[in-house]
């Protein structure tokens, strides 16, 4: 009964704090275990390991990273008895039994798939010290996928023209613009930890051009590359652009992604990204046709 005292107690303060909740009591005994990490640095429970896959024009890579308190020490990303470590340094797990009843009592029941988890602070964890948070998706997975998004590396576009630069661009004369067959494709890298992995994916959904005298270009996929030989009157199909004044114009490309990860039996997104380039084109009058008389 003693346990269930302050654990109430931090309920009732739910209705004060916005539901993250801190109460001490020192008749809890802890008895979580601990690793030093900055002692055992290679210890598995101090450990992520992190990979990227194969891609083209890109080797996959591994490598590690590590857990971290909001003080910057390193520290296990998972606690037995405590759970999961979130970004305000506690250790979370699902709530249950009373902890449950009362938290969905005084602070609500979650909407889909948010839920309350119980934490225990710092590392040691702190004997009683007791907090209360909802979380979207599980602490555990959602660590190793914000390290999976981080180790992701996107491709800069490769742009493609014709006619190809340094060859100017004509006045009226459609320019075609395509990417390199290295920029538009998936990218992944995966997060890893005894028991559990997380791999997020980053897919090109679109290329837009902002072709320096004003206009943007909503290009569909990567462009349509130029086939020698092919009618030099006709546009691109998907991407492209026709200068009507001479001069000197930067022609950024940017490509948005859409990432995603999935991984300890659930799914979750993270913020696009983008990737861009610039290249100068030089744009000149049609050259002009010199006839000359006979005689």
């Amino acid at each position: 009964m003693h346990r269930l005292i302050p654990r109430l107690a931090a309920l009732v303060s739910l209705l004060v704090t916005g539901f993250v909740v801190l109460i001490a009591s020192p008749a809890d005994a802890g008895g979580y275990g601990s690793v030093d990490c900055q002692k055992n640095p290679t210890d598995p429970r101090c450990v992520i390991t992190v990979g990227t896959s194969d891609a083209p024009g890109s080797k996959g890579s591994s490598g590690t990273s590590a857990c971290h308190d909001p003080m910057g020490h390193v520290v296990p990303c998972f606690v037995d008895g405590a759970g999961w470590l979130s970004d305000d340094g506690c250790y979370y797990q699902p709530a249950t039994g009373a902890d449950l009843t009362g938290a969905q009592a005084l602070g609500g029941v979650p909407n889909p798939p948010g839920a309350w988890y119980v934490g225990v602070c710092g590392y040691p964890p702190v004997p009683g010290l007791t907090k209360f948070r909802i979380f979207g998706a599980p602490p555990g997975p959602q660590l190793l996928a914000d390290e999976a998004v981080k180790a992701l590396r996107l491709p800069t576009p490769v742009i493609r023209m014709n006619p190809a630069p340094p060859t100017p661009q004509i006045v009226y004369f459609p320019t075609w613009v395509w990417l390199g067959q290295d920029s538009w494709g998936p990218r992944s890298a995966t997060a890893s930890v005894p028991g559990m992995s997380v791999t997020a994916t980053a897919k090109p959904v679109s290329l837009v051009l902002s072709t320096g005298d004003g206009a943007s270009v909503t290009c569909s996929g990567p462009g349509t590359m130029w086939t020698p030989g092919g009618d030099a009157l006709s546009p691109s199909p998907t991407c492209g652009h026709t200068f009507t004044s001479r001069g000197s114009y930067p022609v950024t490309a940017t490509v948005t992604w859409t990432v995603s990860w999935a991984g300890g039996g659930v799914t979750g997104t993270a913020p696009g990204m983008t990737t861009t380039a610039t290249v100068t084109l030089a744009v000149v009058e049609r050259p002009a046709l010199n006839v000359g008389s006979g005689g």
